[in-house]
């Protein structure tokens, strides 16, 4: 998904801009679904697990928000990502007691809901919202309100985290359901309807990615946008229900694709400016040539430069988070004082520097 949304900004495949629509609700459905599943096992709530979360989505876009003044919701897939993961985490901590109880859980969800329907179904709710914040989720563009960025990207996908969040409580019975079927030791009739329950369940799986193809799919940009909220599960459920109808289709992966998904957030940050310029507007040249030829030799270049950068900024990211967010909060604490001391000397000599320049 992370190779086709870098290629879709490189080669401006405009085409494809449905499709990676419902790459971006995968993974807010991969939010939804990873930090239900931990706060549910693990019901650790811990501010450390809070700050270890934050800084993983939010310790590199500051730096390059910094460096290149660009404004922090140019790069919306981690504030995105930020809030989601903190709807998750308030759903899970707030009664967490009732966690354990099916008619209690029903009730969270149902107010989850709500609350998702009121701030996101009534128009402009998002902007008033989040207004007081306008400093870190202004985007200027010169074509529409500060807050309106955030909106948009906020909105498009408010029901894949809650439809994550569920597959994830009902992970267990999906599990056991998938192990019935599994089980060939059971009598020739009864075989046969598990079977048929198979086959129902593919069946039923691929029809909804042809009605959601040909119906939803084909739309043009805007008119899919309106419809993306509704139907970005039609296609995440059926892949999951036939990447786990057998067995033999679970159990094989491309290692290549596993591996790069563990630098997706940095992936998606280099690549606006590795692979592009100006807001992902322009292409970044390394060879300034005409031949066709040498157009590919600026790809392959900026590609090497790509996953090698990415990879060690993760690196980086990680043991950054390793060392300045122990389980001590008192070291926590005098880091943060140290850290924020730096940042007031650096500005300040940065602006003494500045202003000695101008006069």
């Amino acid at each position: 998904m992370q190779i086709m949304f870098v290629w879709y900004h490189y080669f401006a495949a405009k085409e494809w801009y449905n499709w990676i629509r419902v790459y971006i609700a995968c993974y807010v459905w991969m939010t939804g679904f990873g930090n239900f599943s931990f706060f549910w096992v693990k019901k650790d709530f811990s501010m450390w697990r809070m700050l270890k979360m934050l800084f993983r989505l939010n310790f590199l876009v500051i730096f390059v928000c910094i460096v290149t003044k660009n404004e922090y919701i140019l790069y919306y897939i981690c504030a995105m990502h930020t809030y989601w993961f903190f709807s998750v985490y308030f759903f899970m901590r707030i009664l967490s007691s009732w966690n354990e109880h099916r008619i209690k859980m029903a009730m969270k969800f149902g107010a989850y809901i709500v609350f998702n329907a009121l701030l996101f179904e009534i128009p402009g709710a998002v902007a008033f919202v989040f207004r007081p914040l306008w400093f870190i989720f202004q985007y200027h563009d010169g074509k529409h309100d500060i807050m309106h960025e955030w909106q948009f990207r906020l909105g498009l996908d408010h029901w894949a985290c809650l439809i994550g969040m569920l597959c994830a409580y009902n992970y267990p019975h999906f599990e056991a359901l998938m192990k019935y079927l599994e089980d060939v030791s059971c009598t020739p009739s009864e075989l046969l309807r598990k079977r048929m329950i198979r086959v129902g369940m593919i069946l039923t799986s691929i029809a909804v990615c042809i009605i959601w193809y040909f119906t939803i799919a084909k739309q043009d940009k805007w008119d899919y946008n309106k419809l993306h909220p509704y139907t970005s599960f039609m296609p995440i459920l059926a892949y999951i229900v036939l990447r786990n109808s057998f067995p033999v289709l679970r159990r094989y992966h491309v290692h290549i694709f596993a591996w790069l998904g563990k630098i997706t957030l940095e992936t998606y940050l280099s690549q606006l400016h590795i692979y592009l310029q100006s807001n992902a507007k322009d292409l970044l040249g390394y060879f300034f040539l005409e031949s066709s030829n040498y157009r590919l030799l600026n790809f392959s270049f900026a590609t090497i430069v790509y996953i090698a950068l990415s990879y060690v900024l993760f690196k980086i990211t990680n043991n950054f988070s390793s060392f300045l967010i122990p389980k001590d909060f008192k070291l926590i604490f005098r880091y943060t004082c140290i850290g924020a001391a730096s940042f007031m000397i650096s500005f300040t000599l940065a602006a003494i520097l500045k202003y000695s320049h101008i006069m």
